[in-house]
């Protein structure tokens, strides 16, 4: 290996870690691309669907999550998952915003998703838990008796909290 002057090493780095600073500013843009066109593409909230959504709507975005993975694994990327989980949360952020949290609220905790930690308010948490069950519950097929009355109480929950169900988005 050939001698490199410590000056020389230094600039090599320097240069290398911006090129990967660069790469990395590039396909975060080429993503929240992506996600603004998917929300386009999809009118409703394709980014909360669960994998195994059998609906038309899942199946719609399963095709193209597969050609996404497929093109992600042709240039031998080893973890599309999180890309995917990165659109989606792209997706999220371009359609409703960077959520607001109040984070001075009492008895608010600390929630882990991925590696982030946020705080979320009683109020907030319980919006989110309430409004996932709700879209959850509207796009069975079917719901046992029991299921619907509790649907019903979602909504009116929701309604409390100033929610328009009208407005929810499945």
């Amino acid at each position: 290996m050939e001698f490199i002057a410590n000056q020389d090493v230094e600039v090599i780095v320097s240069q290398k870690r911006q090129g990967a600073i660069d790469a990395q500013a590039s396909t975060y843009g080429a993503n929240v691309e992506y996600a603004g066109a998917l929300n386009l593409k999809f009118e409703f909230d394709w980014f909360e669907l669960q994998h195994n959504d059998s609906s038309d709507e899942g199946k719609a975005v399963r095709k193209e999550k597969t050609l996404f993975f497929e093109g992600l694994k042709a240039i031998g990327h080893s973890n599309p998952s999180k890309v995917w989980k990165d659109v989606r949360d792209y997706g999220r952020e371009n359609r409703y915003g960077k959520p607001v949290v109040d984070a001075t609220a009492e008895g608010s905790e600390v929630e882990a998703e991925g590696d982030a930690k946020h705080n979320r308010s009683p109020e907030l948490r319980n919006m989110e838990e309430l409004l996932a069950l709700y879209k959850f519950n509207r796009r069975q097929e079917s719901l046992s008796a029991k299921i619907t009355k509790v649907q019903q109480k979602i909504g009116e929950a929701l309604q409390e909290m100033g929610v328009d169900l009208h407005m929810i988005a499945d």
